[in-house]
């Protein structure tokens, strides 16, 4: 099928994730993608599609009336790497470009008259640009020897009094290593538009080389602060250009500060935040607060009277400026998502990352329940009946935690040689599989040793016990084999394999002939019959791509696919019986097979799907730090449609940039059943077989791990908050996309289909 034809299929409901300015709209760069999200509706969504590449830096017009964004240096040659948008609309109004590599910095004049912004440049210095908001226009360039690391505007003046047209005199002030530029846009009535002068601040004699995070107008107007690397505060004279003071004030840097009132707030990289008071050379600090991470950005709501400060930990704080009370208003992943599952509740779900973190969201709010860390990176998870979550990890360890609140239950160390990679759940046992390529089993009871299979030669990607047959388990791994072991004969009972690409996912049919279905490197969902060697189907998109995961939601009805493209693809594969045209023949069945959905939002390789139990919600995360979620119906009567056989499929509507992109409703919970009782005559279990190279588990629960010290990770870097609207505009590292999806009369969708 053609991707771009437009599929009202499925909508990006949710992004998860963070970067700050109004006070209730918070405005911030996820991949690709622009979010407007308000805070006193965690479901209320805008996302404004027009960038391709990373958003790097996004800033409010001081009126609230526009918005824009910049991103790292565009895949195209002459590609537009700031895009400025109305906010009322959520439309772009330019697409500007005239700064070389990443756009670092973006500024709006007070007056939104002018936007500069600063482009990361060379070795040899950078380049800002300053454009006309009236046209669009690139009203000056400036290339810089050195290169410039912050900016801010000054209080525009009337450039003389005496003339009759009274016209704005604006200042802009740009940090470099060892120098402090003043420039001064002045209408020049003979060329009939805005030309530069430059100005050189003043410093000692001896020099004072810096690097400068991040600078603001003191609260009275006539000092110009900037913070430094050094954890330095420096004091500059705007009238005269004169360099005052350098006070130290924290250590590992100031990145960020904003003056509030009559206070300057400072954010360093120790975690600190600290509320200074003062003038020219005398500045005393008032109070601070210790925050999880280093400080990376400030923004001051004044309506409301509290700031709303990001660290580099993804987490966003609202802060009181008297009290410094504080909040935490949102947290997500910074390190890519490596899982992603439900439990038996649609509302809740879990996520590992790469940074060896566990995080339990509620999807009603977007809240966290549960966070706990573990030693090293966390691989793969599975949620159990009985609300125990499984982890896996790079160290090869299985930690069990519960669901409510990620208290450890129980560990069994060295479950393979290497990472592991998969977890699946049985009446009676538990499955791992790892990058060994083996497959173990361990009792569910007291964590023993079973026993393992060992038929793949490489990582395991894939593994489920049998929907119909609890003594079956299948895998499939990138030696482009799957693989059906009998727990009662204790040997292999099934062999696929497929020459022409590795498995990257396994899933199974829950109609037909309940098919395994798999998704391979060379793009295509395969359907495995356990009595036909070759593939009874083969689902593709149309075009030559790698897809990376699979998942089948709760009805059997849709498949995901995560794609090389870094979309997710739904497929509607349930038979359905037509009414035939006369009454004595039997009815027909016809299987959909086609593409009702194209889901658009990630910035990296989807590395995991997971489908609500409910089916109204898909989650996907990618190696980006990213994550979607999308919404399946808006009410019971969808709800029903989405489940029942006889039903259209429903439709999956990308959303509108002009509208709230999703509004959906929470689910009602789902009562955990009671856990299912462990039978002490189970089936036949593969003899003894060698026992595993790695030291026996452990069968008692095990006490957590000590915490280790937080991993590096990319910096939050900006958000704003305009001083007009209640929006906060943020610029994000973790990404969780929630999809979504309704129904629509006849459910016809044009897929393509290739039958072997």
């Amino acid at each position: 099928m053609d991707d771009g034809q437009e599929l009202d299929a499925a909508e990006l409901e949710h992004i998860i994730g963070f970067t700050g300015q109004d006070t209730n709209v918070m405005l911030y760069g996820i991949g690709h993608v622009v979010v407007l999200a308000d805070q006193t509706d965690p479901h209320k969504q805008d996302l404004l599609r027009g960038h391709d590449n990373d958003i790097t830096s996004v800033t409010f017009s001081p009126t609230g009336r526009l918005l824009a964004s910049g991103q790292r240096e565009s895949i195209h040659r002459d590609g537009e790497q700031i895009v400025v948008w109305e906010y009322e609309s959520r439309k772009p109004v330019y697409r500007l470009s005239g700064v070389t590599g990443t756009v670092t910095a973006l500024k709006f004049s007070d007056d939104d008259r002018f936007l500069a912004a600063i482009g990361e440049g060379n070795m040899n210095g950078n380049d800002f640009a300053i454009w006309d908001m009236q046209n669009g226009s690139v009203a000056q360039y400036v290339k810089c020897p050195k290169a410039a690391t912050a900016m801010c505007w000054g209080v525009p003046t009337v450039a003389d009094n005496a003339r009759r047209v009274k016209t704005p005199k604006y200042s802009l002030y740009t940090f470099h290593t060892v120098k402090v530029h003043a420039h001064y846009l002045e209408y020049d009535i003979r060329t009939m538009h805005y030309g530069l002068r430059t100005e050189l601040l003043k410093f000692p004699s001896a020099g004072l080389a810096r690097t400068y995070h991040d600078c603001s107008l003191s609260p009275t107007n006539g000092e110009l602060i900037a913070g430094t690397s050094v954890g330095e505060l420096v004091v500059f004279n705007c009238e005269s250009l004169v360099y005052r003071a350098a006070l130290p004030i924290s250590t590992n840097g100031v990145l960020s500060l904003c003056s509030c009132g009559e206070y300057i707030f400072v954010g360093s990289g120790d975690g600190k935040l600290k509320k200074l008071q003062g003038n020219d050379q005398y500045w005393s600090v008032v109070g601070e607060v210790q925050l999880h991470g280093r400080v990376t950005s400030i923004v001051p709501v004044e309506s409301s009277g509290e700031l709303v400060v990001g660290t580099d930990t993804a987490k966003m704080y609202s802060i009181g400026c008297d009290d410094l009370s504080m909040r935490v208003m949102q947290q997500s992943n910074v390190a890519p998502i490596n899982g992603v599952a439900f439990g038996l509740r649609s509302d809740h779900f879990a996520t590992v990352s790469q940074d060896g973190i566990l995080r339990v969201f509620d999807l009603s709010d977007y809240t966290v329940l549960g966070f706990t860390r573990g030693a090293c990176a966390a691989t793969c998870l599975c949620w159990t009946p009985e609300d125990l979550i499984l982890t896996g990890w790079e160290d090869g360890a299985m930690r069990i935690f519960t669901a409510t609140n990620c208290e450890p239950k129980g560990q069994i160390p060295k479950c393979h040689r290497g990472k592991v990679t998969c977890i699946a759940v049985g009446p009676e046992f538990y499955f791992t599989a790892g990058d060994d390529g083996a497959m173990r089993v361990w009792n569910r009871r007291n964590f023993e040793f079973v026993g393992q299979y060992t038929e793949h030669n490489k990582p395991i990607t894939g593994l489920l016990v049998d929907n119909i047959h609890a003594h079956l388990v299948h895998s499939c791994s990138i030696d482009r084999a799957v693989v059906t072991y009998d727990l009662k004969t204790t040997r292999r009972s099934n062999y696929k394999m497929h020459r022409d690409g590795a498995f990257t996912g396994l899933a199974q049919r829950l109609d037909s002939e309940q098919e395994l279905l798999t998704s391979t490197t060379d793009g295509l969902v395969l359907s495995w019959d356990c009595d036909v060697q070759l593939p009874v189907m083969a689902l593709d998109c149309g075009r030559k791509m790698k897809f990376n995961c699979i998942a089948i939601s709760a009805s059997g009805q849709f498949v995901a696919v995560g794609c090389e493209d870094l979309c997710v693809r739904i497929w509607d594969i349930l038979v359905r019986l037509l009414a035939s045209a006369s009454p004595s023949a039997p009815d027909v069945a016809r299987q959909a097979m086609e593409i009702v959905a194209v889901c658009r939002g990630h910035s990296g390789t989807i590395t995991q799907l997971a489908w609500s139990p409910d089916e109204k919600q898909l989650e996907s995360a990618d190696s980006a730090a990213a994550g979607g979620s999308c919404d399946a119906g808006d009410d019971d009567d969808n709800a029903a449609s989405a489940n029942s056989p006889d039903s259209p499929p429903p439709a999956i509507a990308p959303p509108a940039l002009s509208q709230p992109v999703t509004v959906s409703l929470a689910p009602a919970p789902v009562p955990a059943p009671a856990p299912a009782p462990v039978s002490d005559s189970a089936p036949a279990l593969p003899a003894p077989a060698p026992e595993p190279a790695s030291p026996a588990p452990a069968p008692a629960p095990a006490a957590p791990d000590p915490a280790p010290s937080p991993a590096p990770a990319p910096p939050l870097t900006c958000f704003h908050l305009s001083a007009r609207r209640s929006n906060i505009s943020l610029c994000r590292c973790a990404i969780l996309g929630i999809w979504g999806y309704e129904g629509d009369d006849n459910g016809s969708r044009v897929g393509k289909r290739t039958r072997l």
